[in-house]
Parts: structure tokens; sequence; C-alpha cells
């Protein structure tokens, strides 16, 4: 696997620079998350003592403690839904994920996230929905009056939690060995594919001063491979990461260059043209103002959430994946 063509990961990069442009005195100054005993001490059992324990613990991570979140397991999948397999039912891949089961639900003066009890046998399809479902809880928590979410939904939901520090769970998650009728497969949690995650998390690390050697020791080796990759990639974009830092409005408008990972004599050479480039960007700015089992394939995508359109996104509406 590798990352995704340069076309595809500069509009990563524009669209997490979109989200620093408009949230990130709201994001605040946030750790990075690493799947291990230094960010999750606690033992994890399947019920809901655990549960509420490492929800708390992402919340507190996400710098969210002010609102009111309680995680609570909830129904499964409904009885009248569809699912469809290959006849014996042993891949059986839901119809639609969740079939419309709600797992965020807005009491007014809080949340409420509701967990399938399958889930908790699943640790890494937990903190990857926990970390989306507390994406979509801190987007429409800053959301101004009028103010539409940007769509698809889900590709924002993950952007934000690699935003708020959650980034090497969204990797696991995004990527996960499971048991399937014609053998081991892969299937995800995530919307964001893997090799494009990769980048978002390089380029949170990035920007936030953060080494990526803890991340990569607790992950798997194919998400290791590609975060280094990525990390490679913007450690030869000095410029434009600090473009990131002051002006990613201008980066979201596409206004910035991409240089492809080289020898130091080919970086060197490009330093005084990105120099210039900068300097020029700079003068645009002030014009614009601007884990040794592998669960079952189809346990994990139908564990998967959906964000709700962002049409139905409100303060005052009940979240439905």
């Amino acid at each position: 696997m590798q990352l995704p063509p340069p076309q595809v990961t500069r509009a990563v990069i524009r669209r997490y620079a979109q989200l620093l442009s408009r949230y990130r005195s709201e994001f605040g100054v946030r750790p990075l998350v690493v799947p291990d005993a230094s960010f999750f001490p606690d033992v994890f059992r399947p019920d809901a003592a655990s549960l509420e324990r490492i929800a708390r613990r992402m919340q507190i991570h996400a710098g969210m403690c002010d609102i009111p979140i309680l995680p609570v397991i909830g129904s499964e999948q409904p009885a009248d839904s569809a699912p469809s397999s290959c006849g014996n039912g042993a891949c059986a891949v839901p119809a639609s994920v969740t079939s419309g089961a709600p797992r965020l639900l807005d009491d007014g003066d809080g949340w409420r996230i509701l967990v399938p009890e399958a889930e908790l046998r699943h640790p890494v399809a937990l903190t990857t929905n926990l970390a989306r479902s507390l994406a979509f809880i801190f987007l429409i928590e800053t959301q101004r009056e009028g103010e539409a979410l940007e769509p698809p939904l889900d590709v924002t939901a993950d952007l934000v939690a690699t935003a708020l520090g959650f980034g090497p769970l969204l990797l696991q998650g995004a990527h996960i060995y499971a048991k399937g009728c014609g053998g081991p497969q892969i299937t995800s949690v995530t919307k964001v594919p893997l090799p494009e995650l990769s980048v978002a998390v390089a380029l949170f690390a990035a920007l936030g001063g953060h080494p990526l050697a803890p991340a990569l020791k607790a992950l798997d080796a194919t998400q290791r491979s590609l975060l280094a990759e990525a990390r490679d990639l913007l450690h030869g974009n000095q410029e434009l990461i600090e473009l990131i830092e002051l002006h990613p409005d201008l980066v979201a408008c596409g206004e910035f260059d991409l240089d492809a990972p080289g020898s130091f004599l080919t970086n060197w050479l490009r330093k005084g043209r990105r120099r210039r480039q900068a300097s020029e960007l700079s003068t645009v700015a002030a014009a614009v103002q601007l884990q040794t089992e592998h669960p079952e394939a189809h346990e994990v995508e139908a564990l998967m959430i959906a964000m709700p359109p962002s049409s139905r996104a409100g303060r005052a509406n009940s979240a439905t994946s």
C-alpha cells in the first residue's frame, strides 16, 4: 500500500487546512493520542464501567470535558434489518451500516453515545467510533447559527477526529484484518481510507511538533509504513508546514506547492524557489483576509458508524447513523 497520488494528497492537505482555518481556536493544543498504556492505562473489560472510563479519557484528551457526554451500551442491529450474505450467512454484511440505529442522541443539555454490545469485543472499532462520535459532537457544539457543515460529514468527522489528536486510533481502525468466507480480509471503520488518513495524521504531528516514534511503535505494520512515508513527505515540505501555520486559509484555497521526497541536492536546489514562493504567498495573504484472533469481517463492517447528512446536523436535532 502506498500514499495517495499527489492530487489526492493535495486535496487532503487542503481540507485539513480548511478545518484549521475555521476551528483552530476550538481545537486548542491537543496531544497525539497513541493506543498504548500511556494514554489508556485502565484495564478494559467489555462492560459499561470500562466503556465509561475509556470514553471519559478520550473526552479529556480531546479537551471536551465541559460537554456532558454519556456512553451507554445500546441495542444491536434492529431485527428487521435485512443483511446480505453468500447464502449460509457466514460473511453477511448489513445492507446498510447499523441500519439506521441511532448512535448519537442529543438530549438538549448533553449527549448520549449508544455503543452496540458487539462493539465492546472489538477495541479498535470501539475507540475509532468513539473518536468519530466525539468529532461529530465537536462539530455540532461549535456550529454557528446558519452554518453548514462541510459534506460529506463522515469525511469531515474523520479529519476533525485527527485534529483532536485521535489520528493513530483512526489509522488502526482504517485497516483491520478480519476473517471472511474467502479467507482474511481487510475492512475499515473509517470513511477516509488509510493512505489519506496517514497524510492527515503526519500533518497533525508536524504542525504540533509531536514526535511520531511512539505512534509508529504502537501501530500495526501497514499503518506504520504509511505513516512513516507521510512523515518523510512532509519533512521535505517544511515551507508548506510553515505556510499552514501562518495562513491555513491560503492552503485551503490551493495556494501551495507539494514537492515529492527527493535527494538532499534536489531539496537544496528547490529551497530558493520555495522561499520566493512563500514570500509571494505572504503578500497575497495580506490581501485575502480571508490487536491474535481476527474478528469476522462482517462483524467489523457492521460496527462502522455513519454520520448523518450535513443538512440534518443541528444542535436541536438527534444524530443518527
